[in-house]
């Protein structure tokens, strides 16, 4: 059901909404469902910002009214496709020059069920292999807390 390897995480789950609502709740509600435990900064995140279409930007504000940069949209075509480029280093700081690819696929598999396939492609660019399984912890709980929400 998931993998890891030094240059992609998979994840893979099945959420019990249409594949409109399942598109929308990631791209359109982050901010409802992000846990605010999972970002950068030493100052606790105040919310998340994806701006949802290509080229959007993806950026967090903070209670010392410090921002940010997470990465930006690279795709966006609803209802099917979503990648943000990752730009985040092994030392949770916004690297300008790091791109590593988060494409979330969302897959009609009913009318109210859709698969969702999360790949974190290109981490061999991060060298940094504790890093890599945090995100993948890191992951595992995002989608679990994405999913929970999305089925409310």
């Amino acid at each position: 059901m998931e993998s890891i390897n030094l240059t992609t995480i998979k994840k893979e789950l099945t959420v019990e909404a249409s594949q409109e609502t399942a598109f929308k709740v990631f791209t359109q509600q982050m901010d409802l469902w992000w846990p605010r435990t999972h970002h950068v900064g030493d100052c606790p995140m105040r919310n998340v910002v994806l701006e949802p279409r290509k080229g959007g930007r993806w950026y967090s504000n903070h209670e010392n009214d410090s921002e940010f940069t997470l990465g930006y949209v690279q795709t966006y075509d609803p209802f099917d496709l979503f990648v943000l480029i990752w730009q985040i280093n092994g030392n949770q700081q916004y690297d300008p020059e790091l791109v590593t690819e988060v494409e979330v696929q969302f897959i009609a598999e009913g009318p109210k069920t859709t698969r969702v396939k999360l790949e974190h492609k290109n981490l061999h660019r991060l060298d940094d292999s504790k890093a890599i399984e945090s995100m993948d912890e890191g992951w595992e709980y995002v989608m679990a807390v994405y999913k929970t929400y999305t089925e409310q």
